[in-house]
């Protein structure tokens, strides 16, 4: 073996990361932004392999450098630069510190816990849904290319089979990606879609909730079989406790024809995020429909909304509770939900200093509905709180008259939380 090059490009090697039948990953440090930074190296040497073999390696990493590079999503791992140098491609990503993929947690002693890989799944879908309508399929979604950073979030990586969807390039074809995770139409060899890339994100999430694939047959042609003619065992069968709504959504992922899969992946957020509240709120903590539609009505968000708008926005809503001292945002967690106090009281916190409080009718939550960017502070309950979580997925689905109106209201209360920090920033004269 080889031994490690002490730098590659601009960017010095500290160590090695990890190595694999395509490449070796390395820990770089690049010196003009001062960061550390992960270096993917082309295993492949003209001097050892097949033409074709080399072409194809290449191939794949400028492909992954290309389409990757185009997209710029929280969940999907950055590529900052791609080479080459003495005949071997390298590409720059982010580096995500200590963070590893979700392949421990396919097994069955080491099962994540229900709810959280409901929300894998909902962070998964949202950036599938943001590069398929980019224009770019991934073609191999599995465990090892999917990292679980260190505070709970993850990122997609390794587009190397990627195809872009309207390109005059010439694509990486074939039987592509890996079997367990194949798509019918991919078994098949027909044309491929981004439904391809939710089937292979459902299959990953059955192994996360079972320890086991759904087909694990050993030979090619009988699991390709398998995957075109027959169904998987009920999630249900082999552990009991996954939610209804869960398994539903797992098993349309997995529908063997593409028109009773999942089109997008923002419609598997939304059921994700119905899913969800089901889970979180006991039935007994819930108000009825009514008595929802009633406090709603009296907030000032909501002067200017219809009946039915209110109606429609309540159920893009989440409504939960929260007694004295529990956290609602914890500052530097990333999510896309927008908040509006029903009743009660919570303090806004940076660190350990309290910066302000809000009541009934305040909101909070604006910039990461916006971007889904870092929670730039804490938000915990003073006293036990009710409050609807908004879902920009489940807005999504709103008319285009509700959703007009939510996000005029939205963008006048974004304004004025703006205005009141300025005024708090500037000193008295």
């Amino acid at each position: 073996m080889s031994s490690s090059p002490t730098k590659l490009g601009k960017y010095e090697v500290l160590d090695v990361a990890g190595r694999g039948n395509m490449g070796t990953v390395y820990v770089g440090f690049d010196p003009f932004a001062d960061r550390k930074v992960a270096i993917k190296v082309c295993a492949i040497e003209d001097k050892s392999s097949s033409t074709q073999t080399t072409r194809l390696a290449r191939k794949m990493f400028f492909n992954e450098a290309h389409l990757a590079g185009t997209l710029d999503h929280p969940s999907i791992l950055h590529v900052l630069d791609a080479g080459e140098q003495d005949g071997q491609p390298y590409i720059v990503m982010e580096y995500v510190e200590g963070g590893g993929t979700l392949s421990p947690h396919c097994s069955a002693d080491n099962l994540l816990p229900i709810i959280r890989v409901g929300e894998i799944m909902y962070q998964c879908a949202k950036a599938l849904d943001y590069a398929h309508r980019r224009g770019v399929i991934h073609r191999d979604i599995k465990p090892s290319n999917i990292m679980l950073t260190h505070d709970g979030n993850i990122k997609i990586g390794d587009f190397g089979v990627a195809q872009a969807t309207q390109s005059e390039a010439t694509q990486i074809m074939g039987v592509l990606g890996s079997p367990r995770y194949m798509s019918p139409e991919q078994a098949n060899e027909d044309e491929v879609t981004n439904q391809t890339d939710l089937y292979s994100l459902g299959v990953l999430v059955y192994e996360l909730l079972t320890g086991q694939p759904p087909f694990n047959e050993q030979g090619f042609s009988r699991l390709m079989y398998k995957i075109l003619h027959e169904d998987p065992p009920p999630l249900k069968d082999i552990r009991p406790e996954v939610p209804e709504e869960l398994d539903r959504i797992v098993a349309r992922s997995m529908r063997k024809r593409t028109d009773d899969r999942y089109k997008m992946g923002n419609e598997i957020a939304a059921d994700l995020a119905l899913a969800f509240r089901q889970l979180k709120e006991p039935e007994t903590s819930i108000p009825s429909d009514d008595e929802r539609f009633a406090k709603a009505r009296q907030l000032n968000f909501f002067g200017d909304f219809s009946d039915s708008e209110v109606w429609e926005v309540l159920r893009a809503s989440v409504w939960e509770s929260y007694s004295a001292g529990e956290r609602i945002i914890t500052e530097g967690n990333v999510d896309d939900c927008f908040y509006i106090i029903v009743d009660g009281e919570v303090s806004v916190r940076k660190g350990v200093q309290e910066i302000s409080k809000l009541s009934k009718g305040d909101c909070f939550g604006e910039m990461g509905y916006l971007s889904k960017t870092k929670r730039t502070a804490s938000i915990i309950a003073n006293e036990g709180i009710s409050l609807l979580r908004i879902n920009s997925s489940l807005m999504d689905r709103a008319s285009v008259y509700c959703q007009f109106r939510f996000h005029k209201v939205f963008i006048h209360t974004l304004i004025e939380r703006l205005t009141r920090t300025s005024e708090q920033l500037v000193p008295d004269s």
